[in-house]
């Protein structure tokens, strides 16, 4: 039997409910929650796996606004070879890139192609020196980072390579892997902005470093750049990745063993290697040098870069596609105020601050639910257990 339809037509046939009148404003529900939404800014996926820690959205969103200058300088404060890691590392940035899950992640190993590319005819500007002066034994990607980051801080840093061809085992690549001219390229655009004295083809006596380079603060043996199982006598091992205090004379660096023998797609790990035992190593020249200061890579750079010429071979991209493939990148850990987690949330409790140009929270009505957590595109925002 089919229930009959009741249509009303009246107000005055509406059946007796409860009702509120008023607001529920003094029903703070504030205090059943046990889960605070936090907002913060965090390391994006792709940077936090990525081996030099190169901020990635933050210079993705630098070309987004079609500022090529501080996009290149933003990636050289990190990877002064970008030509070569474009190439060779194996990118595990692009595994956790989260724009995936949308359609494909950010082809970021050929934007890096790009930038190298991009920089390499750009003009520095010269910076000042305090007097302190480092010899690099070794030429390979660890030296040659090591090298240009001592460089931007002001030491006057010289390279000696045994071989003709600066790069270390990058040198011995056959040229279907590596084109000359992209090798010569990368260390031509880090000596210059790095203002470091490469010489080749030196002969040197392995063996009495210390007594040939004594006019040097300090000499740092690149494992990259010299034969395999090498062990300096008299040489102090410093390993860049553990919390080890520099001392003076010569500094043989030491890898684990997942970095040895040399492999090409590791390279972003000897950059970082090589950036790692600067600081170590500038650290220990500042203890008598006041003007020892880290300086952005940025003040190096001419303003007006040449873009010109980057799609001359078939491996790199024009401008054009690196602008839509930034545009692509959603800045994940960046909130940018999408008012996504405010649209979503069931109680209200998120609003725009246009003053602050933030979100905030009204803790005195949010249970705690965690719905702005999930929905919030970027991952800012965390649910943490309410302090006591």
């Amino acid at each position: 039997m089919q229930p009959k339809k009741v249509v009303i037509k009246r107000l005055s046939e509406l059946p007796i409910m409860p009702s509120t009148i008023g607001t529920m404003e003094w029903n703070q529900t504030g205090d059943w929650r046990y889960l605070t939404p936090q907002i913060r800014n965090r390391p994006a996926p792709c940077g936090q796996n990525c081996p030099a820690g190169v901020p990635i959205p933050d210079y993705l969103r630098a070309l987004k606004a079609g500022d090529f200058r501080t996009g290149l300088a933003l990636l050289l404060s990190y990877n002064p070879l970008p030509g070569l890691t474009g190439r060779f590392c194996y990118h595990p940035c692009q595994t956790k890139c989260l724009r995936q899950r949308i359609d494909s992640a950010i082809p970021i190993q050929k934007i890096e192609q790009f930038m190298g590319k991009l920089g390499a005819d750009l003009k520095e500007k010269q910076n000042r020196e305090n007097g302190k002066q480092v010899t690099v034994v070794g030429s390979g990607p660890l030296g040659l980072s090591c090298a240009f980051f001592l460089g931007c801080r002001g030491v006057h840093v010289s390279v000696l390579e045994s071989r003709r061809q600066a790069g270390g085992e990058f040198a011995d690549l056959p040229a279907k892997k590596l084109d000359r001219d992209v090798l010569e390229q990368e260390i031509s655009r880090l000596v210059r902005v790095g203002n470091i004295h490469l010489e080749t083809g030196v002969a040197l006596d392995l063996e009495n470093l210390p007594k040939s380079l004594s006019k040097s603060d300090l000499v740092i043996l690149d494992p990259t750049g010299l034969p395999d199982k090498y062990e300096p006598p008299g040489a102090n091992i410093l390993n860049p990745f553990v919390d080890q205090e520099v001392r003076g004379g010569v500094l043989a660096v030491t890898l684990p063993g997942n970095l040895r023998p040399f492999k090409a797609a590791m390279v972003a790990h000897y950059v970082t290697a090589g950036r790692l035992a600067a600081d170590k190593a500038a650290a220990y020249l500042s203890r008598n040098a006041e003007d020892m200061e880290t300086t952005h890579v940025g003040s190096f750079l001419d303003a007006n870069l040449c873009l010109g010429g980057e799609a001359e071979q078939e491996e790199t991209w024009e401008g054009g596609r690196v602008l839509r493939e930034s545009e692509r990148c959603m800045s994940c850990g960046i909130c940018n105020l999408c008012l996504q987690c405010a649209s979503s949330c069931p109680e209200a409790c998120l609003r725009l601050d246009a003053e602050k140009n933030t979100i905030t929270v009204d803790l005195d009505f949010c249970k705690g639910c965690g719905i702005c957590a999930y929905e919030c595109p970027r991952g800012v925002i965390t649910m943490e257990e309410t302090c006591a």
